[in-house]
């Protein structure tokens, strides 16, 4: 391999090596990752490419923020929780979180929050609250108890991008007394030996690869377009007026450890390929003696809940396929993955984390050169999933 990319594959898996090789010269890499697991056994684990913002190679152990991959491992920690009988996917929120009744959401079940069927995509406007405080803390809590849901929950799907993770957050803390980031960490993380976190220790923040946007990111307001009046578009583009950017300022360290810092269990995961791939391996079978949950709830937990919705198409990156189980997205035309049965996430910029269990696959992709998805999903993974199938 060139010195720019390391990493090994097991004997029958070279095509992944290939397909990961050509995506530096086509469309192009930066700093890039993927992992493999294959019956609960890695076959291939590749990284290579350059730190631009930072100027550096790609160290083995580099990490980067993982956007909405992030939904996929707050999916995961909730699927445990089910699995554990500690949060009920059908019970209605105020179960848990009695203020929550508010503004007409009483019928608002747990499962709704996490299929983005609440009603409740951005922070009600005006509040008042600023930057990472519109996406997590007990303010923006409260003010979500007291909102009026966009639409009756349950009867119509939009993408959810950071209330997601703001929502379930709250739920899981009042049903469990614990956060989400303390639950991956105790119940995902520690027993699988994962590099993976949602609120990164400071010490860690030299290991973090930044991103680079080649074009505007999707939590940025549309320029240049006049949504049709009341329509769902118009409402996002006065949210996201409100929203604070989704990356730092990577010149700024202090606002770049308040980001890596903020549990944000919707956006704000910092992880590797590695991990992503061993995770949602072990949703499939024992990775190195652990699973993390059975079967049974996989089954329910992968049950389509958004597919005899009708779906509110933004002008963001979540398009009229997009699908949802709980909280995990669901095989569609924009996360292909290797087939009907696989389930997983897709992060902006490119990054996905999929699991596969017709095939037995967990996989993990990273990059911190960044693109829109488009609708059939981004080029360099299709490369390395149809590589992967090849080996089968």
């Amino acid at each position: 391999m060139p010195d720019s990319v390391s990493g090994e594959v097991a004997e029958g898996f070279g095509p992944v090596a290939d397909a990961f090789l050509r995506n530096f010269d086509d469309p192009g890499e930066d700093a890039a990752a993927v992992t493999v697991l294959h019956d609960g056994v890695v076959v291939a684990d590749l990284w290579g490419g350059t730190d631009v913002v930072l100027g550096r190679p790609m160290p083995d152990d580099a990490l980067m923020m993982v956007a909405s991959c992030s939904k996929g491992i707050t999916a995961t920690v909730l699927a445990v929780l089910v699995e554990r009988g500690e949060v009920d996917p059908d019970a209605l929120v105020t179960r848990y979180w009695p203020e929550f009744a508010a503004g007409g959401k009483a019928g608002t079940t747990v499962g709704m929050v996490a299929a983005h069927l609440a009603g409740l995509p951005y922070p009600p406007l005006g509040t008042g609250l600023k930057g990472l405080d519109l996406h997590r803390g007990p303010a923006v809590a409260e003010a979500f108890a007291r909102a009026n849901p966009l639409w009756e929950p349950g009867l119509a799907m939009a993408y959810h991008p950071v209330s997601y993770g703001t929502l379930l957050d709250e739920i899981v803390r009042r049903a469990t007394g614990s956060s989400i980031s303390e639950h991956l960490r105790v119940l995902v993380a520690e027993p699988l030996g994962l590099d993976m976190w949602i609120g990164l220790p400071s010490r860690l923040d030299g290991r973090v690869i930044p991103g680079r946007w080649e074009d505007v990111g999707p939590m940025a307001p549309d320029a240049g377009t006049a949504p049709e009046p009341g329509s769902y578009a118009e409402q996002r583009q006065r949210f996201l007026a409100e929203n604070p950017p989704m990356d730092p300022d990577f010149a700024d360290l202090e606002e770049v450890r308040a980001h890596y810092g903020a549990e944000r269990p919707a956006v704000g995961a910092i992880t590797d390929a590695r991990s992503l791939a061993t995770m949602y391996a072990a949703t499939l079978q024992p990775v190195n003696g652990v699973q993390l949950y059975s079967e049974v709830t996989r089954a329910r937990v992968t049950a389509p809940r958004t597919d005899h919705v009708e779906t509110l198409v933004e002008s963001g990156t979540a398009g009229p396929d997009i699908r949802f189980g709980l909280g995990y997205q669901l095989a569609s035309p924009s996360m292909p993955g290797f087939g009907p049965g696989s389930y997983g996430h897709t992060g902006a910029g490119g990054r996905l984390g999929l699991a596969d269990p017709e095939h037995g696959l967990g996989f993990g992709y990273v990059c911190s050169r960044m693109r829109n998805i488009g609708a059939g999903g981004d080029p360099r993974w299709k490369r390395l999933t149809d590589a992967v199938l090849a080996c089968l």
